[in-house]
């Protein structure tokens, strides 16, 4: 017997993957432990001499490592079980896909092609490098079947013993990258794939527990008195847009003397201005967002929101409203069934939804549906013949034109940007961002032209990261040198807030807020009481210190406060305000257990919605 070449050829691929996550970091440890979960996968395919499942499982395992990779260069982060339930999602990101591809991503098939074309060539030889009898050896070298067997499975026994004690000692399981980088790709993968079910059903915190007065001592706030604000908006009506994919840097950001977002920096002048303001969505990504602004809850740890739970009556903004005479709208170009938002929708409580049926795709761009123009434009009359009537509303648009991959029509470019970064993804996101922040100014000019906007109370933010691609260093050095600083972590989470309130002058507060507060700061400012319902966030007009917590494309426990951003499992922390290290191991494990209680609270909270409060 002599070892086959399907394990090597398995742990190169292995090793290939490590190299493009983790370089310079596959150490003699780690690589005997990639090879222990390789030689995993040789045993067990071969209890059984079928040829057709050791071809399956290398194109299997091909796939996985391409598929992680392709996932890891566009969102930072490796796959997870639940993203096998958006593959119906494919074709409506296929130009996303087509962005991030590298042909040397492919080099993970090549030894299926090798082998494809050598048997074209040579039909006459049937070539086998999976089996154990491959290749012929010496004769002192052949044993018989029956010791052949208790080798394989005695090695095979060895590989599984080695893998689990490695998991078993390994202290930071929440933190698959952290874990994957350490223990091994297939051993985390192994060990994902036997918690998924446990993950489903793990014991949640108990109903007793779900007061507002236990949520706020975990975040260790009071509430205000005589908060500040209060009422300052009563009986305004609420336009909230959602700004697809803007981080915070952009605002008065200039690219050789051009103004990306000359809009939003005009809107600071009149708006209070929440330069700290950080995404926390999940795997949901804007329709996360969605949820999140509306309800002040926070999303799952894996898994779409709007997916995983359906059919809840959620106390929510839309709710809230409506018990003041508001009716709420929400508007977005794409079709409603993608993140299942025709289930979403109902849930959060909206009267009613336009999507792609109600703006017929007029000037697509891309597959995502309608301009940012169209988005505005045909939204405008609708709100307006609601303000002619006397009519509270509440409204969500929610933009699309500066989606991932940016691509915009030249037609639609309104500025000029450098060579050296024209056709670029970061060329094209300053072109596609600077096109929505136009269609947002004349948005703007159509609510004052008619008589809107002092009877108006204008809420705009980001949804989640822009420039969030981790293997593209292009795009890295040239942004860091643009922004005369490394893009780093905080910089993908700090997206913009600006709430405009008639009357008020503007201003620039730096109180730290996260969407999941958007609510109840709105709710302050309408004169609205949050007394009936469970709130995660607070209103940040009135509070310096906040705890936030981040989910999914962050390890459990990963936390924002007033001063700090620290990964959960990490020593370090980074100070908000100028991206600085700050060490801290006593004072982050503290807050990393206060957030991990909070999600935890959430998560019971949305069983116990799930559980009891269904839609009539």
């Amino acid at each position: 017997m002599q070892l086959p070449l399907f394990p090597l050829i398995l742990l190169l691929k292995i090793i290939y993957m490590r190299a493009l996550l983790f370089p310079e970091t596959t150490t003699v440890r780690i690589f005997l432990l990639e090879f222990a979960s390789v030689l995993i996968i040789w045993g067990l395919l071969n209890l059984k001499e079928r040829t057709i499942w050791r071809h399956t499982a290398n194109f299997l395992i091909s796939t996985f490592c391409f598929a992680n990779i392709m996932y890891y260069s566009f969102f930072g982060r490796l796959l997870n079980w639940e993203a096998l339930g958006q593959l119906t999602y494919l074709s409506e990101v296929k130009s996303s896909i087509a962005e991030i591809f590298s042909p040397i991503y492919l080099l993970f098939y090549v030894d299926m092609l090798i082998l494809l074309v050598w048997q074209l060539l040579n039909r006459k030889i049937y070539v086998d490098y999976f089996s154990t009898k491959s290749l012929k050896s010496a004769k002192y070298l052949k044993f018989d079947p029956f010791f052949k067997k208790k080798a394989v499975t005695t090695v095979t026994a060895l590989a599984l013993t080695v893998c689990s004690l490695s998991v078993v000692f390994y202290p930071d399981k929440g933190n698959k990258m952290a874990m994957t980088r350490e223990v091994g790709i297939l051993t985390t993968q192994g060990y994902e794939l036997l918690t998924f079910w446990q993950k489903k059903h793990d014991k949640l915190a108990p109903t007793d527990k779900l007061t507002q007065a236990t949520i706020n001592r975990l975040k260790q706030i009071e509430p205000s008195s005589w908060p500040k604000y209060f009422g300052a908006a009563s009986g305004k009506n609420i336009i909230l847009i959602q700004l697809e994919s803007i981080e915070n840097f952009l605002i008065n950001f200039t690219v050789d003397g051009e103004q990306i977002t000359p809009n939003l920096n005009s809107l600071v002048q009149e708006s209070l201005y929440f330069p700290y303001f950080y995404s926390q969505i999940g795997q949901g990504n804007t329709s996360d967002a969605e949820f999140i602004t509306n309800t002040s809850l926070y999303p799952l740890a894996d898994g779409a929101i709007a997916k995983e739970l359906k059919n809840i009556k959620y106390p929510s903004l839309p709710r809230l409203l409506k018990e003041q005479g508001y009716v709420s709208l929400t508007f977005h170009a794409n079709d409603v069934t993608f993140w299942n938002r025709d289930n979403l929708y109902p849930c959060l409580g909206f009267d009613k939804y336009y999507d792609k049926a109600f703006y017929q795709d007029e000037d697509p761009i891309g597959r995502w549906g309608s301009s940012d123009q169209v988005l505005f434009a045909k939204a405008f009359p609708i709100l307006k013949e609601l303000h002619a009537k006397r009519q509270k509303f509440y409204a969500s648009l929610i933009t699309l034109s500066s989606h991932h991959p940016y691509n915009l029509p030249e037609s639609k470019h309104r500025i000029e940007i450098p060579d050296e970064i024209k056709g670029t993804l970061l060329g094209n996101y300053f072109l596609a961002v600077n096109y929505t922040d136009y269609t947002l100014g004349q948005f703007i000019q159509a609510l004052k032209a008619h008589g809107l906007w002092d009877n108006t109370v204008l809420v705009v933010f980001g949804d989640h990261f822009g420039l969030r691609n981790t293997t593209d260093t292009f795009y890295k050095n040239t942004l860091s040198k643009l922004l005369g600083r490394d893009h780093d972590q905080l910089d993908s989470l700090n997206v913009p807030l600006l709430i405009r309130i008639p009357g008020l002058k503007a201003q620039t507060i730096n109180n730290v807020g996260g969407q999941v507060d958007l609510l109840p700061t709105i709710a302050n400012l309408l004169g609205l009481s949050l007394d009936k319902q469970l709130v995660f966030g607070q209103d940040i007009f009135n509070h310096s210190d906040n705890l936030l917590g981040f989910r999914f494309y962050y390890p459990e426990g990963t936390l924002i406060t007033a001063n700090h951003f620290h990964e959960a499992g990490s020593r370090y922390g980074f100070n908000i305000f100028n991206h600085k290290p700050y060490e801290d191991k006593e004072f982050f494990l503290q807050q990393e257990n206060r957030v991990k209680s909070l999600l935890a609270l959430s998560d019971s909270y949305l069983n116990y919605l799930a559980e009891n409060q269904p839609l009539p």
